[in-house]
């Protein structure tokens, strides 16, 4: 017998090979939503720097000589780095991030990660984007939040991811949510000269479709939820006048996306969580220019998003956050790299964040066999964000008690 479930990860994805769909087909729409209401209109942006970044070589303890001990050929050198107090420092590729950071609009947590930590990509995204690092979970965080909101079915594009591929942090039975890869190609498309594909759907229906079947009204939901979403994407992209212009580079491209969809709903934008990605943090050789290249892309492109987010009068409303799998081990190796590691910084960003650093950065000389201790359990920065910032319950999102941080002015 096929499940609820089954059909959600089996069905539309058949739907998805055989029409060229976009992915918003990776989920069905919602048939039935929780009760409680949730949510105050306001937008979290997820940037997910994927590879796993130094976070050494990003935030830099300069003050510590074990930092250079470790790292005789990457350590940035001191004339170079962008000197923030007495014991830290920024990535010269950050600068267009420091100046945000200097007006009190970014805050650092330090030392992010959580207990037992993998060196696996794979396996660290999982526990990253479900918030469960034993693994028993089988939604996202992300796709739990949205589960909650009893208005999601009102609005087809409170969330919306900017890629090929919906991240599984969005992953829920119930709550649809759009992958986009681009306002082109965001629509309806059938493959010319392949008659085949055009009727998968009409096969789809002849199997869900029984009497009494849930399935077919779900299709039914998910076509319609596919069409508001596409029209409301395009829409958006129309009308949008950017107040600057934003850096050529595929980060830039996706926030720029995120920041029309923002200004689109006004006051009480209907877009809850935004998120893109930028990957190739990866550095096991030639990390030094390889870092610097990515570090400055993320900075540049950063700091137009929120420019031109603030221009269009939404800087109270929107609030940024990153995130990567894992850092690099604190000693470099002999390709001129690092290896993967555990514990990194987070970025936030926004007017409502209180700036500077939070948590504590962990000891370059106690260390875990070669890796960083974490002192923040990144659950607890998800859950400050959840309670603080999308004024929901963490408990209900993350089945646990976390604690909270001093993250969210006001």
């Amino acid at each position: 017998m096929i499940t609820r479930r089954d059909f959600l990860k089996g069905g539309l994805a058949a739907v998805s090979v055989g029409l060229g769909v976009p992915s918003v087909f990776a989920k069905a729409a919602a048939a039935a939503m929780a009760e409680n209401s949730a949510g105050s209109g306001r937008t979290l942006v997820i940037v997910q720097l994927a590879g796993g970044v130094d976070g050494l070589n990003t935030v830099i303890p300069y003050a510590d000589s074990a930092y250079r001990d470790a790292r005789p050929a990457l350590a940035i050198p001191q004339q170079d780095m962008l000197v923030v107090d007495d014991h830290a420092a920024f990535h010269p590729s950050l600068a267009s991030l420091k100046k945000l950071f200097d007006a009190g609009k970014v805050a650092v947590v330090e030392g992010v990660g959580y207990p037992d930590p993998t060196f696996s990509h794979f396996k660290a995204m999982d526990i990253w984007q479900s918030a469960d690092p034993k693994g028993a979970a089988r939604d996202g965080w992300l796709g739990r939040y949205f589960e909650g909101l009893t208005d999601l079915g009102g609005h087809p594009l409170a969330g919306l991811s900017v890629g090929s591929r919906l991240p599984s942090a969005f992953e829920s039975s119930t709550a649809t949510i759009p992958a986009v890869a681009s306002l082109d190609t965001f629509a309806l498309q059938q493959a010319a000269n392949d008659k085949s594909r055009s009727t998968s759907l009409i096969r789809l229906y002849d199997v869900y479709k029984p009497a009494g079947s849930a399935f077919a009204a779900l299709l039914d939901t998910t076509l319609n939820t596919a069409l508001e979403s596409s029209t409301a994407l395009k829409a958006a992209g129309a009308a949008y006048e950017p107040a600057v212009e934003y850096p050529d580079s595929s980060l830039a491209s996706g926030l720029r996306l995120i920041a029309e969809l923002v200004d689109s709903g006004g006051e009480g934008s209907p877009l809850r969580v935004g998120h893109v990605t930028l990957g190739g943090f990866d550095t096991h050789t030639q990390q030094a220019q390889t870092l610097s290249d990515l570090l400055k892309d993320t900075s540049d492109a950063l700091d137009a998003f929120w420019r031109d987010i603030e221009a269009h009068g939404h800087g109270d409303d929107v609030l940024v956050m990153t995130w990567s799998e894992f850092g690099r081990r604190v000693q470099e190796n002999a390709q001129d790299g690092t290896d993967h590691g555990s514990a990194g910084p987070m970025f936030l960003m926004g007017n409502g964040v209180k700036g500077g650093f939070h948590g504590g950065p962990p000891s370059l000389r106690n260390l875990d066999n070669g890796n960083l201790r974490y002192t923040v359990d990144f659950r607890s920065v998800y859950a400050t964000l959840l309670e603080s910032w999308l004024e929901v319950s963490p408990e209900q999102v993350l089945g646990s008690h976390f604690d909270r941080l001093d993250l969210i002015a006001g």
